[in-house]
């Protein structure tokens, strides 16, 4: 694809770096309008939203090298991340444990922001998948039919010339469909916080599907990736959380 948008002298910018960049812009407005319908703080919700992505940067990036640890070098890489290399297991974790500790900090209405964060979210993961698709990055196994997709470019992360499945841009997809979903169920909810839950269903059971076109080092299990034993505990989390939260919500 094209993992470098435009070059001007010795500065580069990467078409992944500007779609993430755009995802966390879209992400944002549209966390501050849902945000303003239900009556939150929109000053602190932008300063939760701001340091929930820098944490979640980090802990992308401090996954992807432990998967990867060979592309570690040299040590200061670990900071490109407009280059590609981002594992979303890893920014959630830590984008959800610094969302919560500024959310009770702040007395922000956590099951309300929540269910409001991971749509906005959705829809900017969705942008960042686009990018995966420009850099290359998450891409899938060897694929012989009309749909794969075939790298070229030398600074994409993908191997060359070969038809892969084209994992990266049904991501994309797959994130936007589940952003109108969450919405058109935010918007006829029962309980707040039970959108939170239909989230980890609806990701855990895209990503436990796609994980099995997608070039992943399989775990001990044999079978099985990682990130799908990862999505298997999401799926059964956010049935608990949908049922707790209604639960709650009918005992208040």
């Amino acid at each position: 694809m094209h993992p470098i948008l435009f070059k001007i002298g010795p500065f580069t910018v990467y078409t992944f770096g500007v779609m993430v960049a755009i995802g966390i812009i879209c992400g944002y407005f549209i966390l501050i309008k849902l945000g303003e319908k239900e009556g939150i703080n929109t000053n602190d919700l932008s300063d939760l939203m701001i340091w929930t992505v820098i944490s979640g940067f980090i802990g992308a990036r401090i996954f992807f090298f432990l998967y990867n640890p060979q592309y570690l070098h040299p040590i200061w890489r670990i900071f490109y991340f407009w280059e590609g290399g981002l594992v979303w297991y890893g920014g959630f974790l830590f984008g959800f444990i610094t969302a919560l500790y500024l959310a009770k900090k702040k007395n922000i209405p956590i099951w309300k922001t929540a269910d409001i964060a991971v749509i906005a979210g959705e829809v900017g993961l969705g942008f960042g998948r686009i990018g995966c698709t420009m850099a290359g990055c998450c891409y899938g196994k060897v694929c012989h039919s009309r749909f794969a997709i075939v790298f070229k470019d030398p600074h994409s992360a993908a191997p060359l010339n070969i038809p892969l499945y084209p994992t990266e841009p049904i991501s994309s997809a797959a994130n936007f469909l589940i952003a109108g979903i969450l919405y058109l169920l935010y918007r006829r909810r029962k309980a707040p916080g039970e959108i939170f839950g239909f989230y980890f269903i609806l990701y855990g059971i895209f990503r436990f599907l796609i994980e099995f076109w997608r070039a992943t080092p399989k775990t001990y299990f044999g079978t099985l990736s990682n990130n799908q034993i990862m999505s298997i505990f999401m799926i059964i989390l956010g049935i608990a959380l949908v049922i707790y939260r209604r639960k709650a919500f009918k005992e208040v």
